[in-house]
């Protein structure tokens, strides 16, 4: 029987995956290589492995960064088993692993490591980066991504190898990855010369995909996401489907096991904020009332500008505590929102006009972007709502030039307000825990429950709340509320029917 290798490639970044080696076969950055490297140190075309009598070749494809072997850089040499090979002084590590275990043990193996993910305490982001690791290496395939179910659609939670715009990345439409979600029947393609109705395609021809493998992720009958993987080889040796299958069974129970466990944590946070705010912020909101009547007779009644500063310190604290306090009620509180008819441009510059100054001493601008228009909205909670909104856009964009753009436009069923920074952005990592109580990111005084509180205002008014942020590129929060029926003839204090205004 003729020897069975595997390649292993670990990134940079600790990530690592194999791939079956059973033909000669190119490594590169362009899409049309055989095994796509994604990282911008590699070449277009970097490397090519070629298998001449049993012995691999490795060669280095006149590159600019090069590949290094046994730390001298690689022309072309026979590549002995398990020595790494470096490309790009690093980016990539490749070591190729003869085989010599039965497809069994590799089913078993492969079925033992993916039961792990059950084992492992991760939060639910780090969990889907393992997992969808974990289906790429044992597929044998260079491409994919994964996608969940939340708030009633599909959404793309982390991916591999492939572009920002998915659709124009891979060989289905996500119409047809929707499709293997709804109907649960999974696409099984190992070699798509043997599909006539695919070969015909002009993206197949495009993109020279082999391999095509998309599952639902399912629990119990129930659709909890879909996994979609590729590649440009066909799989010579695959996974037997039935344990890939059940594999993939697994990932979906880790998956929702972390999903609950996170979510039952929520619960239990927001419990105990509750519990807190029944019990003793009310006291100690009487407590700090007391406090501020005292440092206010102290300040007025002395002319000691030591005293009065001090007496200052001591109600810029009490402000704080006192807003914190609020922020806990509110936030424990679930009310019905008390509606009034506003016009909204006069609403939203009444709001922003306070902070011109402050956007003034950090070289940012605040801008709006709307047409005149009614709404139907608490304003006292929804004042809340932009002023914490604005006040992170400004923070963002400390010592940083730019603008604060507030924009807003009429939907089929409701309005759609946006507010857009050219700031610091948030952290990937970080994205996920925004709106938890008491977390605070880039903010040296913020109370964590700025954000929680934003999220509860605007679902009470029966809308939904959308984060766009991109570490070193700004933030974009996106609110969208249903349209409430507005009774009666409201004349608008603002004739003006322009779309743009600068404030300061």
């Amino acid at each position: 029987m003729a020897q069975r290798y595997q390649l292993l490639i670990r990134d940079r970044h600790g990530f690592e995956r194999t791939v079956p080696l059973t033909r000669s076969v190119t490594l590169g950055r362009q899409s049309l290589c055989d095994v796509v490297l994604s990282d911008n140190m590699i070449s277009r075309n970097h490397l090519r492995l070629e298998l001449r009598d049993d012995i691999w070749w490795a060669e280095d494809l006149q590159t600019t960064h090069g590949s290094f072997y046994k730390d001298q850089q690689l022309g072309r040499v026979a590549w002995e088993p398990s020595t790494p090979l470096r490309l790009a002084d690093g980016a990539y590590t490749l070591t190729l692993l003869r085989l010599d275990r039965t497809s069994s043990e590799l089913h078993l193996q492969a079925i033992l490591e993916t039961a792990q993910l059950l084992a492992e305490e991760v939060d639910l982001e780090d969990l889907l980066e393992q997992a969808l690791d974990k289906l790429l290496s044992i597929s044998g395939t260079d491409r994919g991504f994964l996608m969940l179910l939340e708030d009633g659609e599909l959404r793309p939670r982390v991916q591999r190898n492939l572009g920002q715009e998915l659709e124009g990345s891979i060989q289905l439409s996500l119409s047809s990855v929707r499709k293997v979600f709804e109907t649960g029947d999974p696409v099984w393609i190992l070699n798509v010369a043997d599909e006539h109705h695919l070969s015909r395609q002009q993206s197949i021809h495009r993109l020279e995909l082999k391999t095509i493998l998309c599952l639902p992720l399912l629990l119990q009958g129930r659709r909890l996401g879909v996994v979609y993987l590729d590649s440009r080889r066909p799989i010579t040796e695959p996974l037997d489907r039935e344990t890939f299958e059940a594999i993939v069974a697994l990932c979906a129970i880790s998956i929702e096991r972390t999903r609950l466990s996170e979510e039952n944590l929520r619960s239990h946070v927001l419990a105990t904020v509750g519990q807190v705010a029944s019990s003793i912020v009310h006291d100690f909101k009487n407590g700090l009332f007391v406090l501020r009547g005292h440092a206010d007779l102290l300040e007025l009644s002395t002319e000691d500008p030591k005293i009065r500063h001090h007496c200052r310190k001591i109600l810029e604290c009490v402000d704080r505590l006192t807003h914190l306090s609020q922020d806990v009620l509110d936030f424990a509180k679930v009310r019905e929102p008390n509606r009034e008819t506003v016009d909204l441009r006069a609403f939203l510059d009444a709001i922003l006009e306070p902070m011109v100054p402050r956007a003034a001493e950090l070289g940012v601008r605040l801008r709006t972007e709307g047409q005149t228009c009614l709404v139907k909205l608490d304003p006292g909670q929804f004042t809340r709502v932009m002023e914490n909104i604005l006040t992170n856009a400004l923070d963002a964009t400390v010592d940083m030039d730019g603008e604060v753009l507030v924009a807003w436009t009429q939907l089929n069923g409701g309005i759609q307000i946006r507010v857009k920074d050219r700031g610091r952005g948030i952290p990937k990592k970080l994205m996920k825990r925004i709106f938890e109580p008491f977390f605070s990111y880039g903010k040296r005084m913020g109370t964590g429950l700025g954000m929680a509180t934003v999220k509860k205002i605007v679902e009470e008014h029966g809308g939904t709340l959308e984060f766009i942020s991109q570490e070193g590129s700004g933030t974009e929060v996106i609110m969208t509320l249903p349209e409430h029926p507005i009774t009666g003839t409201i004349k608008l204090s603002d004739e003006s029917t322009g779309n743009h205004k600068v404030l300061g």
